[in-house]
This record gives structure tokens, sequence and C-alpha cells, in this order.
């Protein structure tokens, strides 16, 4: 157990760091101005391809693409890697009786729902309205072409043999190019983003070992809420893909709810949402946000796209959703904080930006988010109330952090004093490969001598990947002590954090801090009887204790 005391948890927690490197979009990706800004950006060709090389489904996504094979919806999921074309030989019938470019009479049989939404949309009816129509009509010049109506052979080829599934900076971009740039644009912001959310589902050590171990359909609804950064229809639902739809807070839900982003939730039971629910359906939500007056008539109460589409470059709402993220999801820790656990030396060496420091919650381009959201929000409440507001909110997040940071310090001291027998236990998840893998220059000296030492028997406790008791127990990995602290992190503090942001005073506190404050206190309890049994063995010359 000496190695675990020598390197401590927090220094173990290096690994944590460079999963988050290869997750985290820009916190691995630097800029690079010879590809276009559809294209995720990785820093080696290999990695890029990983994720825009199209695989099929003998291989994964990803640098662990070699480690597992995809479930077949993956296709769908992640069509850039993964789609195959349907064997159509069942329907040779149909093909009989439709002519080859007959899409519509064929589908109008085989899936008329599909049929019925595209013949609602913009792209059946380019000029139904007046501002649809200068739309197309923008869209025309701008992409020299000319729309009669936008098809099914437009986003999905001419025939069966060249069927494809649309991507963003594939197909969409050729009309939306401005859009798809924006939406693109995330990835310079980290994570957590849209464009991050497939990189971030595949690289972490415990949805590959579901994958190893024959559990892959229990990720289901990590697979689903995580292809975001392919796709368009996240939020402009197929195939009518409305904008007005899109602008709609119910658009966002479906993904941002529950234990870790409560975000509906929050909003739906906020004053905003309750507004929204009652007078929602007399709103202009046929108009651009940026044509729209705030406050009024038109909107009387902000939407999620209202507070987080407006952009914190350019004073305007556009398709980045992320530009004004300071928080960082609440999972990296603050630089103002005194931290007492490992989480004091958090980033471990880590010299990569932006994981090479904590957040700093008032450094210069945080204030500049600080005052767009001001900005933002004083369209409705005075510029004192909002900054009063953000105050309260990053008061609670502080306090939040020293509690976990509480929590944290006991969860290391089991094991520094060898309360838990790490040898006794299955192996961090992919922690029998990730040395080999990762290699001394991204991992570290220490920690890539730890993992190799051990096999991979080595605790990870703390923020991102310490929560990875949400997913995986294996053979006594991880303890009932890290379990509570993994919910503590994802469940309990993240719900706070969100019942404050969004003014829900229920998931505050009682949805928040009181369940987070009760995992502290069943951490402490696990902590002193680990310490009591421990003692006990010593004394009776057995166990742990007892050095048997």
């Amino acid at each position: 157990m000496n190695y675990i005391k020598h390197f401590r948890i927090g220094v173990v927690l290096l690994i944590c760091v460079a999963f988050l490197m290869l997750s985290a979009g820009a916190v691995f990706a630097q800029a690079n101005p010879k590809s276009s800004p559809e294209r995720l950006v990785m820093p080696t060709e290999k990695l890029q391809k990983g994720f825009e090389k199209w695989v099929g489904l003998e291989k994964g996504s990803g640098p662990w693409a070699d480690y597992y094979k995809p479930v077949p919806l993956h296709m769908y999921w992640s069509p850039k890697n993964h789609y195959i074309r349907p064997d159509v030989s069942a329907f040779k019938n149909l093909f009989e009786d439709y002519a080859s470019g007959d899409c519509m009479g064929c589908h109008d049989e085989v899936t008329p729902g599909i049929v019925r939404s595209w013949r609602d949309s913009a792209h059946a009816k380019p000029r139904r309205t007046p501002e649809i129509a200068e739309k197309t009509r923008a869209i025309e010049e701008k992409a020299g072409i000319t729309i009669e109506q936008v098809t099914c052979n437009f986003c999905h080829g001419e025939s069966h043999d060249e069927l494809f599934m649309p991507v963003a900076d594939d197909v969409c971009k050729q009309c939306h190019r401005q859009q798809v740039v924006e939406f693109a644009s995330e990835i310079a912001d980290g994570r957590p983003s849209h464009q991050a959310s497939w990189i971030s589902n595949v690289v972490v050590p415990w949805y590959i070992e579901g994958f190893r171990k024959g559990e892959q359909y229990s990720f289901i609804g990590c697979d689903q809420c995580h292809p975001a950064m392919e796709k368009c229809d996240a939020c402009h639902t197929r195939h009518k893909f409305s904008s007005e739809e899109a602008r709609k807070p119910e658009a966002c839900f479906s993904c941002h709810m529950g234990a870790d982003h409560p975000d509906a939730e929050t909003y739906q039971e906020s004053k905003m949402g309750v507004i929204y629910e009652m007078e929602g359906e007399t709103w202009a939500l046929d108009k651009g946000l940026n044509d729209v007056e705030l406050g009024g008539s038109e909107m009387r109460s902000p939407t999620c796209q209202t507070c987080h589409m407006y952009n914190n470059t350019t004073g305007k709402w556009g398709h980045n959703v992320t530009s004004k993220g300071r928080w960082r999801m609440g999972t990296f820790p603050p630089k103002q904080v005194e931290y007492k656990s490992s989480m004091k030396d958090y980033p471990y060496g880590i010299t990569i930006p932006p994981m090479d420091k904590k957040i700093d919650l008032y450094d210069g381009p945080n204030n500049k988010k600080l005052e767009r959201w001001v900005e933002l929000c004083s369209n409705c409440h005075s510029g004192r109330f909002a900054r009063l507001w953000f105050e309260a909110l990053d008061g609670y997040m502080f306090a939040a952090y020293r509690k976990r940071d509480e929590a944290q310090l006991l969860v290391e001291e089991c094991f520094d004093k060898g309360w838990i027998d790490v040898n006794a236990r299955d192996p961090y998840p992919m922690g029998d490969v990730i040395a080999d893998k990762l290699g001394v220059k991204l991992l570290g000296e220490g920690v890539y001598k730890a993992f190799k030492t051990t096999g991979g028997k080595v605790p990870v406790v703390g923020p991102i990947l310490g929560v990875y008791a949400n997913f995986r127990h294996d053979g006594g990995n991880p303890s009932a002590i890290e379990v509570e602290y993994g919910n503590m992190w994802f469940w309990y503090a993240l719900k706070g954090y969100k019942g404050v942001a969004h003014g829900q005073q229920d998931y505050a506190w009682w949805w928040g801090w009181a369940p987070m404050v009760n995992q502290l206190s069943r951490i402490r309890s696990q902590h002193d009887m680990l310490e009591r049994v421990y003692n006990i063995e010593k004394k009776l010359g057995i166990g742990l204790g007892g050095g048997k």
C-alpha cells in the first residue's frame, strides 16, 4: 500500500486529466488554421481519423477503437463512423411499383410518418411564408443553387446504392453554413459542449470496460444522448426540422434532464418556466431570437435558448450554446477555494490548456462572460439583481466544493492508511491497459509507474472520472465509501448547482444541498467504520490490520 500513500489519490487523479484531454475537444485540441471550422480538430491526424474516418461496425470510435465493437444502433448515432446501408431486398416488390426517383411515393407506404413530417417542413415548402422565402432566397444566393424543394435525395443520396445518413458538416452546411460553423465553434470552448459529446462518450474508461465485459447495451442511454456533435436533429427533429420547434425549451429537455444536469426540471419549476408554461403558446416563437422583443408580449420570460444561445463574443443569438460557460458543468475545481484534500494539487502537473489550472471565476475571460450574462439578464432584471444572483451562485458553488473537499480528504485517508485493500479488488476500468495505451509522456512518470506496477489496481477518486462508481461495480471496485462520494459529486452537488443557477429553490436545497451533506455524513460513517474494523483486526492480528 506504500505506493498509494506516496502518490496520494489526487496524484493518481492525473489519469482523470489524461482522459479529459482525450474527451474534451479543445481541452486536448488546439485551433488548426488549416482545418475548416466544421471539422473536429484533434492533436494528431490519427486521433482525428479515429472520429472522422468511416470504420463500419468492425471497430469503435476514437483512441480505444480497437478495444470494442459498437452496437448496431451506433450506425444511426454516429453515422460518420459507423453507418451501413440497409439490405432492401425485402422491398423488391415496391421497386416494381415505384420509379427509381419516387422516394415520396414509396416511403408514403413504408414510413408514412416521416413523409408527413417532411410535408409540413420548410424543406417541402421553402416559400410558404415571406420570412421563409427570404431565407430561401439568401441560401440560393450564397450556395449558388436554385431550391424548389429539399427532397430525400439531397440529404440521403440519389439511390439506395449510395444511401447515407446526413451529418452537419457534410450535408447541412451546404445550405446552413453559418449555423453549422457557429455550432462547430463550441469545440473551442472545451468541455462540456455538444461538439465534444460523442468524444466524451466513447473515451471514458468505464464505457470501454462495459463492452469488454459484454455489457455494451447498458450504455444505450449514454449513446442516445451523446451523438449531438454530428447531426442537427437533436434540436431540429426529423423530418420537419422546424426552427420554431427548436426555439422551444422542450427541444432541450430530452437530454438536459436527470441526475447530473437537471436543467429541464429546474427550469420548468422555476418562475421562468412557469411563465413559459402559462403563456408560451402566445409567444413569437416563429421569430428568430435576434428579432424578438424580450420581456414583452413576444417573450415575457426566457427560454433555455434565450439564455444559452446568446453568444459571449458577438453579443447576438447564434448556434454556439457554450460560449458563456463559467462553471463548466460544475466539475472543474475553482481557484477561489482553499483545499485540504489533494484537490489543492489540481491539475497535478498537466500543462495543456485549459487543464493546466483550476478555474478562476474572476479572471479576464470569465469576467467578460459574467458581464455578458449581466447584459443578457438586464433585459428583464436590474443589473444589480443579476450581478447579485451570479454572486450567490458562485458562493453556493464555493461552499459545495468545500464540502466535497472534506469528503475527498476522508476517502483519501482510507487508502493512505490501508483501510481499503486495493489488491483484493478488480482494476480500475481499463486499468490493465491504460499505461501501455497512453504512455509515460501523457500520464506522467508517477502515474505511469503506479499503473504498470499494480496492473491497474489504483484508486481514482474525485473530479470527473472518480464518479465511475455510477457506471461500474466489479470485484469490490469501487468500495462503498467511493460510491457514496461518487453520488455526492454526480447526483447531489450538481443538482444543487442547477437549482441555484435556474432559480429553483427546492432543487437548490432538498434535491441538492441537503442530500449532498447527507452523503458527507455517510462518508464520515464509512470512514469511521473502516478505521474501527482495521484497528480491531490489528489487535486480533487478522485481516488488513494484521497483515495476513
